[in-house]
C-alpha cells in the first residue's frame, strides 16, 4: 500500500480506535461527545484515503457529504443517511461558542452506541473499496 494511503487509513483507524476507547471507559457526558465527533473524525479520513488512493489531493473540509460525493463511491440509501446525520456533528463537539441553526445536539450513552455501532459498519464497507497502486 503506498505510503500516504497508508497514512491517512491508519489516522482514521486511529479515531474509530479513539470513539472506541471513550465509549468502553467513559468519564462523562463529554466523553459521549468526544466519542461521536471522533466517529466523524473517523469517516471523514477514510474518505479521505479514497481520494488519496485516486492520486487526488483530499479538500481541506470536514462536511462529510461533501466528501462522499468527491470519493465517487456508491453509497446505499442508509449509508447516505448516515453520513448526513454524523455530519451534523462536528462542529457543536469542536466549538463551544458557534451559534447554530438547530438545536445543539444531546450526547447520551445511547446516542454515542448508536454512532459507534453505525460508523463502524460505514467504516468498514468503505474500507473494502480502498484501492491501491502497490
Amino acid at each position: 500500500m503506498e505510503v500516504i494511503v497508508k497514512k491517512w487509513l491508519d489516522y482514521a483507524k486511529a479515531d474509530l480506535e479513539a470513539a472506541e476507547v471513550l465509549s468502553q471507559h467513559p468519564k462523562s457526558h463529554w466523553s459521549y461527545q468526544l466519542a461521536v465527533l471522533h466517529c466523524h473524525q473517523a469517516v471523514e479520513k477514510i474518505l479521505k484515503t479514497i481520494i488519496v488512493a485516486r492520486d487526488e489531493e483530499p479538500k481541506k473540509i470536514h462536511d462529510l457529504v461533501r466528501l462522499g460525493e468527491l470519493s465517487k463511491l456508491e453509497f446505499s440509501l442508509e449509508d447516505q443517511d448516515y453520513i448526513k446525520e454524523l455530519n451534523i456533528h462536528y462542529q457543536p463537539s469542536r466549538y463551544p461558542d458557534i451559534f447554530y441553526k438547530e438545536s445543539t445536539p444531546r450526547y447520551s450513552k445511547e446516542n454515542m452506541e448508536h454512532h459507534l455501532e453505525k460508523t463502524k459498519k460505514l467504516f468498514l464497507w468503505i474500507k473494502t473499496k480502498i484501492k491501491s497502486k502497490d
